[in-house]
């Protein structure tokens, strides 16, 4: 049975039965229609599973994770081939050239490194690809309209939409970070480490800091995931919709490299993605980490609502 098959057989109620009592049950008021149609908790609990399914079930999508579990093993291979011949990492630079001068010395810096790495492009790269296709690639399928037969609604289908990218999101940034860590375990040593700052913290504290920088990251990208999906409600072609928002997303990483634009720059939403590095100083530099976790939020509320008023409105005739 096909999804919209699916779909479109779930949200049929089931007739009454019974002669007299069944007239009855087709001639009840509006009031008694909307009742059957409204869904209950776990009805929209079952549409997100659904949708958490059929996302993942993709072969865009498993292909997607394959290659950001792919970019950690290729980093690390790198630097031990570079470290076997005698040459140095350089640890010059930004947060992620630093993490690699570090990686030699203790694995569980080719976290930071592989999410230093991913952040700029691959992850939003593939957040943008999920989103994008949030609602253009079902209306481009023909399947958007079953599901809106289905007792939802279409704010609740958008909500439903953003959570599913949401944890995409995670998902995506978890399989970077766990691929990171086995390789570093594999091809380097694991222990003590030592932070940007230069104190020393143990394995386990160093350990809790990359799952929480993981669950930052994963933060960094609400914005990218609203961004999407606006995008995704202003056309029906999901191809359209993945190429504009890698299209706005690249754009923007230009735009925050030019020196002139830099009083501009500090309200673009990548801006402060790096700053999770902060994390691993002594004492934790929070003003940057806060700023970025606001201007997500800012970005998840701007595009979250354009995305609402736009899908609220939309003729959906296919």
């Amino acid at each position: 049975m096909s999804r919209a098959e699916d779909v479109s057989t779930a949200a049929r109620p089931e007739p009454p039965a019974g002669g007299a009592g069944a007239a009855s049950a087709v001639r009840t008021g509006a009031g008694a229609a909307s009742a059957v149609r409204a869904p209950s908790p776990l009805w929209s609990l079952g549409l997100f599973r659904s949708e958490l399914v059929t996302t993942f079930r993709r072969w865009r999508t498993l292909a997607l994770l394959a290659v950001l579990a792919a970019v950690p093993v290729l980093i690390g291979v790198a630097v031990k081939i570079e470290t076997s011949d005698g040459a140095g990492a350089d640890g010059a630079g930004g947060p992620g050239p630093a993490f690699i001068s570090q990686v030699t010395n203790n694995g569980l810096f080719l976290v930071f490194t592989a999410l230093a790495a991913t952040l700029p492009f691959f992850l939003p790269m593939a957040i943008g690809v999920i989103g994008g296709d949030a609602i253009a690639g079902e209306a481009n399928a023909g399947t958007l309209r079953y599901l809106l037969v289905a007792p939802a609604g279409r704010t609740r289908l958008l909500i439903t939409k953003y959570a599913t990218t949401m944890t995409f999101c995670l998902v995506a940034t978890l399989v970077v970070a766990v691929s990171a860590l086995v390789t570093g375990a594999v091809l380097f040593p694991l222990g003590e480490l030592t932070t940007i700052s230069g104190t020393r913290i143990t394995f386990a504290e160093g350990l809790g800091r990359a799952f929480f920088i993981a669950l930052l990251v994963a933060a960094s990208l609400i914005g990218v995931a609203a961004l999407g999906l606006f995008v995704s409600t202003l056309t029906n072609s999901g191809i359209a919709a993945m190429a504009t928002t890698v299209g706005l997303l690249i754009t923007v990483q230009i735009l925050d490299q030019i020196p002139q634009l830099h009083a501009l720059q500090p309200y673009f939403f990548s801006h402060y993605w790096l700053s999770f590095a902060d994390l691993m100083r002594e004492p934790v530099y929070w003003d940057d980490l806060i700023r970025n976790l606001e201007l997500q939020a800012l970005y998840a509320a701007v595009f979250g609502s354009a995305a609402w008023a736009r899908f609220t409105a939309k003729d959906i005739t296919a």
